[in-house]
């Protein structure tokens, strides 16, 4: 595939993620993907596994989870992008209890193509700004 096409890739699995269609992701991802989280989240390897341990948890912490890109960057096979995500938490976040505030996470996601679909994806995101955020300790998030 070309860059625009594997950039179009990720763009198109953003409005799945934003959708929350959970389904839908096996048409941007390879059964056997890795997605390679942040600290306290490990790897967790295969399609299955993305949904239903990251996604499904996630929405469900943040049923109105929205991720938006600054800035994306394609080179052949390889993918990047840095922008926000915003969300209110409506359940614990890593057992901080829910605040009914909407927070702003910061993330910077690389993806790795293979045959047309995303088969890696390593994953930074600002835990601690959102945990800041959640104790009241940022009273106005930085964009």
């Amino acid at each position: 595939m070309s860059t625009k096409e594997n950039l179009d890739l990720v763009l198109s699995m953003y409005d799945a993620l934003n959708a929350q269609d959970i389904e839908r992701h096996h048409q941007f991802w390879t059964d056997d993907m890795i997605w390679h989280g942040p600290p306290g989240f490990g790897d967790i390897h295969g399609i299955d596994g993305f949904k239903y341990e990251v996604l499904k948890p996630f929405y469900k912490t943040f049923p109105d989870y929205h991720v938006k890109d600054e800035i994306q960057v394609a080179n052949g096979d390889w993918v990047a992008a840095t922008g926000i995500l915003t969300g209110t938490p409506q359940d614990e976040w890593y057992g901080v209890p829910a605040t009914g505030e909407s927070i702003v996470m910061r993330y910077s996601d690389f993806w790795r193509v293979e045959n047309g679909k995303l088969a890696e994806n390593w994953v930074m995101v600002d835990n601690l700004g959102v945990m800041l955020q959640l104790a009241g300790r940022v009273a106005e998030p930085w964009s």
